[in-house]
């Protein structure tokens, strides 16, 4: 029992002098980084940065960096150290900021061999930014225009099929808002609004047969439950815009949609063609 108790403590003080130890070199490494950063040993600076950037040390890469911008800046390595401070940014996930450097480098040194890789890197960082579909999109159109000034830059670079890729994520990224948008006005009830809104991103999105099948389908149905509501005064001329948006829905998809659709969608259709000739009589 004695003999537990004993290795039981002893392994209590081996880890807290492990502790102390790490503690120390930490201690040690930040005070080291403090006085490198306040000397004027630039080429030494530059030289840790290097090594901190290949060793996966980006928070220490990217504060050497930094430091180092303006001392370099119109000397032999500003490329190298602004390229690099970029890319540790980009390391350390800071995408904003990394960003930001990029489209300084392309500023900066627009004739240099690094300046395609800054401005594909540049809307790479802008991509990474944009956010989930339903929120504000302003970086994500930034990052298609990111995207495409590099490929109009670089037509034969070996990454243009890349930032097509990127472009055609963001495209769809766009269209899902749009689509969604437009939808959530039949969401809730308010058909009118839902048919045109539909319509128009049918019109902007005409080559998008992944949601032009789906915003067809609610453009009947809006106008269906439109005109079911609407005065009677009203009904005819709505009917009969349904009928018509019913006839191209299904000379675009007769064979592309579930019967269950179908079924209810020309229940729906002969509905509307029974009143709109029982109002046209009257």
């Amino acid at each position: 029992m004695k003999n537990i108790e004993i290795k039981a403590k002893l392994n209590v003080l081996y880890r807290l002098i492990a502790f102390c130890g790490i503690v120390f070199v930490m201690g040690a490494c930040q005070s080291s980084q403090k006085k490198l950063l306040k000397s004027n040993d630039n080429e030494k600076k530059y030289e840790v940065a290097v090594k901190a950037y290949n060793d996966g040390d980006y928070y220490k890469a990217n504060q050497l960096f930094e430091n180092l911008i303006m001392y370099f800046r119109g000397r032999d390595k500003a490329e190298d150290v602004n390229m690099y401070y970029g890319k540790s940014l980009m390391a350390g996930k800071d995408y904003y900021s990394a960003g930001y450097q990029f489209e300084n480098f392309v500023r900066w040194f627009p004739y240099s061999q690094k300046t395609e890789e800054a401005l594909f890197l540049s809307a790479y960082c802008k991509y990474m930014e944009s956010p989930e579909y339903y929120l504000d999109q302003t970086l994500t159109v930034e990052s298609m225009k990111a995207f495409q000034d590099y490929i109009n830059r670089y037509p034969q670079a070996e990454r243009v099929n890349e930032a097509n890729k990127y472009l055609d994520e963001l495209r769809m990224k766009l269209i899902k808002k749009d689509y969604t948008n437009a939808y959530n006005y039949y969401k809730v009830g308010q058909y009118q609004a839902a048919s045109v809104a539909l319509k128009d991103f049918i019109n902007k999105y005409s080559d998008q047969t992944q949601y032009r099948q789906d915003a067809m389908y609610y453009i009947v149905l809006a106008d269906y439950y439109y005109a079911f509501g609407s005065i009677e005064e009203k009904q005819a001329e709505r009917w009969n815009t349904m009928i018509l948006d019913y006839e191209r829905y299904q000379a675009l998809f007769e064979n592309f949609t579930d019967k269950t659709k179908t079924e209810d969608l020309k229940k729906k259709y002969q509905y509307a063609k029974t009143e709109a000739e029982r109002l046209q009589k009257n």
